[in-house]
């Protein structure tokens, strides 16, 4: 949960927590932009735990700007979020994120594996466009795309299958193994 040091906690900002508490999601308050003059960090904590009814005595102090308090974010996510829940022996479930036209490759998905693992040459069904695919290639952002074996729950990538109309790949379709039930 981020929050401006100068301007405290705004609408939006109260939408995200609702929006994170009804989906029962770990929250992290971080109070960034503290190197601003205006900045002020102790009444931005008082105004998280009133206003928004959390503890923030733990608050992260962050400036996006001169990297102050990013190790420390880190370092809360790892240890607060919990990890992805999945299984590699349960038939494959993945979930669908986004989808863009690449004039040499063609479509390419950008996929959160649930269960299941994914792999290069693997016959893979686009549910809600009931077409079936072969993976051509698999890989994931390291910040730049780069080639991998296989894809396991939990893990987000992208994948090639020759596929050549994005009206295939639709935003939230889930992708299963082909001719399985």
């Amino acid at each position: 949960l981020v929050v401006d040091a100068s301007q405290g906690v705004e609408a939006q900002t109260l939408a995200n927590v609702y929006l994170a508490t009804a989906n029962n999601l770990a929250i992290v308050p971080v109070i960034n932009k503290i190197d601003l003059a205006s900045a002020d960090p102790e009444g931005v904590k008082r105004q998280i735990e009133e206003v928004i009814g959390i503890d923030a005595s733990g608050a992260i102090s962050a400036s996006a700007k001169d990297g102050r308090g990013i190790p420390e974010i880190l370092e809360a996510v790892v240890a607060t979020v919990p990890p992805p829940q999945g299984n590699v022996d349960n038939p494959l479930k993945v979930l669908l994120l986004d989808s863009w036209y690449d004039s040499y490759r063609g479509v390419v998905l950008l996929v959160r594996v649930v269960d299941g693992t994914l792999r290069p040459k693997q016959k893979i069904r686009l549910m809600a466009a009931g077409r079936d695919y072969e993976i051509v290639s698999l890989g994931v952002f390291a910040p730049f795309p780069k080639d991998i074996t296989d894809l396991g729950p939990g893990e987000v990538g992208f994948l090639t299958a020759a596929i050549k109309d994005v009206a295939d790949a639709r935003v939230g379709d889930t992708i299963t193994d082909a001719g399985k039930p």
